[in-house]
């Protein structure tokens, strides 16, 4: 998969789990759900899909409360970094 491609599957789902934040956070099937569904329109495997939630967690983009992710202030950082 191409770099651009990956960075904007990461974008997308940042701002997401930032919204979903505000609400709580996000359930680990939550996260993987919206990436295969809404990101990536059924186009990746579900193992693909929590590689990214996982990528996300190890660069501390993404932490756990509980059983729910919620993104860090790196995470927001990030997205602003990258104009998103």
């Amino acid at each position: 998969m191409p770099q651009s491609e990956r960075s904007l599957i990461i974008k997308e789902f940042l701002r997401w789990i930032e919204a979903k934040t505000k609400q709580g956070g996000a359930s680990y099937q939550e996260c993987i759900r919206h990436i295969q569904l809404e990101i990536t329109e059924m186009g990746a495997e579900e193992k693909r899909c929590k590689k990214y939630v996982q990528d996300c967690d190890k660069a501390g983009l993404i932490n756990t409360k509980g059983l729910k992710f919620n993104i860090t202030d790196k995470g927001v950082n990030w997205l602003q970094r990258k104009g998103a």
